[in-house]
């Protein structure tokens, strides 16, 4: 779009800025990495089953179906709040990394509890897998991140010069 600006008598082309550059959304690349975390996530709970891990607590067994459906649901919250924070952050990636390390070890704090009463080997494959998910994650994200650093607040690059009549 160009304005045209009068300044002393003549008419000079302005090239219009946008207000605001609109972020690139991170969610696609946030599935990808959901998709890659669940599936490793998984292999990794059928491997600890059939190397003999008891997966059972005082609630009952955990399914195997657990692990995939809890690191896709953990994920997509993540993504989420990756979307928001690339929208207000002045720094996101690093905002988003912080956040997302708080998180993820706020994870763990569940699985080591003794409320569930799990076996100590099943509470080492929990951790683990928390800690899987988010390294495939979270780096997928925050790349996206990166890329867009520094849209906070859009700051004019040029100043309307005042007519003079």
């Amino acid at each position: 779009m160009t304005l045209y600006l009068p300044e002393h008598r003549q008419t000079k082309a302005v090239e219009a800025t946008p207000d605001r550059e609109r972020p690139t959304p991170v969610w696609p690349r946030g599935l990808v990495a959901t998709a890659i975390a669940a599936v490793v996530t998984t292999l990794m709970a059928v491997i600890a089953k059939v190397a003999g891990v008891d997966f059972g607590s005082s609630v009952g067994d955990v399914p195997i179906s657990a692990f995939p459906m809890l690191t896709v649901y953990c994920s997509v919250i993540g993504i989420i709040i990756a979307e928001v924070i690339i929208r207000v952050a002045t720094m996101p990636r690093s905002t988003f990394q912080i956040t997302m390390i708080v998180l993820t070890g706020l994870s763990l704090v569940p699985d080591v509890l003794p409320f569930f009463e799990f076996d100590l080997t099943f509470v080492g494959v929990l951790c683990l897998t928390h800690l899987v998910a988010a390294s495939i994650v979270v780096p997928m994200i925050a790349v996206r991140l990166e890329e867009r650093r520094g849209l906070g607040l859009h700051v004019p690059t040029h100043r309307r010069q005042p007519t003079r009549r």
